[in-house]
């Protein structure tokens, strides 16, 4: 029997299980075989020529999966569909190719979890779940943790940092673990978690129809990081988080913005500026708000060290921050310093913007953190097609941004990286810190404090 048809089996056979298990059919929603069809004839014909990310591998790999999808949707429930969408576009590796299913994929669970050095951690709750806060996910249904992310990571795009970002917001979704075979059933979820106090326990959780109102998934700001930041106390309906009542938190933790700056010292000499995504989130200008910390934070005192953090900047538009961004790092004395933190978070202009604070600063600046959403090559700068049934909105990139060897040709990269970008740098951390849950659970923030250790030897 042939690849093909084996894929094609395996296809069948997965809808086939969530069909029985008690998923509503494809008609019932309006979403027939032939209208998958349709779509997919879109997402191959019209979308997949605009889209320059694939290598000719990739895109031999990309039209045989849709070929095979189609082959299949007699037996595609839709948040089966939704998914595959979602695998075929992903062959590209690329973050900026993405296919945005919507509520296809229903209810999440009552949790939310992130990921650190030492393992899968629920870190907010509905409030009738609030004693698994701060547990560690061991198993969920009959796998390891490990497993599911191995299996979900073929539906996400881009690199192992950025596929890393993303998962967690996939694991709470019961429609997700039913496909990758990690449950029987959507209706219930078990999960195998160490709780806080060190017991192993087995609870089975079902989705919820309490949406969290903190969920910013859906927004521009923070998107997918904002769980590991407690909600506003008097947010009507919030749910728990594993930093309530600590007190003094570290100011990456303290309510999100687009750019805010303050002082760390007593003595004014170490700014810390934290720019969360490289566009306004009201009416004013987000050039407009980085000139003025400039001009009344930067230019009256002088400070030795400015701190930059980039850590949720998951994007925007980085003519936003060119000139704050080339400011910087000629407006800190000869013997100061430039601290950039980043993670797993920056992505897009969020890497744009610690790419050219690096470019303008050379040895000045220095990154620090974990390795960023994406690497020093990728391809951006694309709009969205709608397929025409399901709505999925399937983002391409016909441009390309080159920050380590640098982009010259007008045909290929993006004009404004031409014009403006790096050249020949390298955007991996200098210093690499990834912080452990329990460092998290205790308020504390390692990599600013290990930048403030080094702030303090200059």
């Amino acid at each position: 029997m042939s690849s093909g048809w084996l894929a094609i089996l395996r296809i069948a056979a997965v809808a086939l299980a969530l069909a029985v298990t008690g998923y509503a059919q494809a008609d019932d929603v309006g979403l027939t075989p032939d209208q998958m069809r349709e779509d997919l004839t879109v997402l191959k014909e019209k979308w997949a020529p605009l889209d320059r990310s694939f290598s000719d591998r990739q895109r031999t790999e990309f039209n045989r999966y849709v070929n095979e999808t189609a082959a299949a949707t007699e037996h595609l429930t839709p948040e089966a569909f939704a998914l595959e969408v979602m695998r075929a576009v992903a062959i590209a590796r690329n973050g900026h190719t993405n296919a945005n299913v919507g509520k296809l994929l229903g209810s999440d669970l009552p949790v939310r979890v992130s990921s650190f050095s030492d393992g899968l951690y629920i870190v907010k709750a509905h409030p009738d779940f609030e004693r698994l806060l701060g547990a560690r996910i061991d198993r969920i249904g009959s796998l390891a943790t490990q497993e599911v992310l191995d299996r979900v990571r073929v539906y996400l795009p881009g690199t192992d940092q950025r596929i890393r970002f993303l998962s967690p917001g996939y694991l709470v979704a019961p429609a997700v673990l039913k496909h990758i075979g990690a449950i029987a059933s959507k209706d219930r979820v078990p999960l195998t978690v160490q709780l806080a106090d060190g017991r192993t326990e087995t609870v089975e959780l079902a989705s919820t129809k309490d949406e969290d109102p903190g969920d910013e998934r859906k927004a521009s700001l923070n998107r997918g990081y904002s769980v590991l930041i407690p909600d506003d106390p008097g947010l009507p309906g919030r749910w728990r988080h594993l930093l309530d009542g600590r007190k003094d938190l570290p100011p990456i933790y303290g309510k999100r913005s687009d750019v805010q700056a303050r002082f760390l010292d007593d003595s004014k000499q170490v700014l810390y500026i934290r720019n969360d995504t490289a566009r306004s989130v009201d009416e004013t200008p987000l050039p407009d708000k980085l000139a003025s910390v400039v001009l009344e934070k930067i230019l009256p005192g002088q400070p030795k060290h400015i701190i930059v953090d980039l850590r949720l900047n998951n994007g925007g538009d980085f003519f936003n921050t060119i000139l704050f961004s080339r400011a910087i790092p000629r407006l800190v004395p000869r013997d100061g310093r430039v601290f950039v933190l980043v993670g797993r978070a920056t992505f897009s202009a969020g890497i744009t913007t610690a790419a050219m604070l690096k470019g303008e600063g050379g040895d000045k600046v220095t990154l620090i953190g974990e390795p960023m959403g994406d690497a020093g090559q990728f391809w951006s700068e694309g709009k969205y097609v709608e397929l025409p049934n399901s709505k999925i909105a399937v983002r391409y990139s016909p441009q390309f941004h080159d920050y380590e060897t640098g982009c010259f040709d007008i045909d290929t990269c993006y004009w404004a990286t031409v014009a403006f970008g790096p050249r020949g740098i390298s955007i991996a951390p200098e210093i690499t810190i990834e912080p452990s849950f329990s460092a998290y659970a205790d308020g504390r923030d390692p990599v600013l404090e290990k930048v403030l250790d080094l702030a303090g030897r200059h």
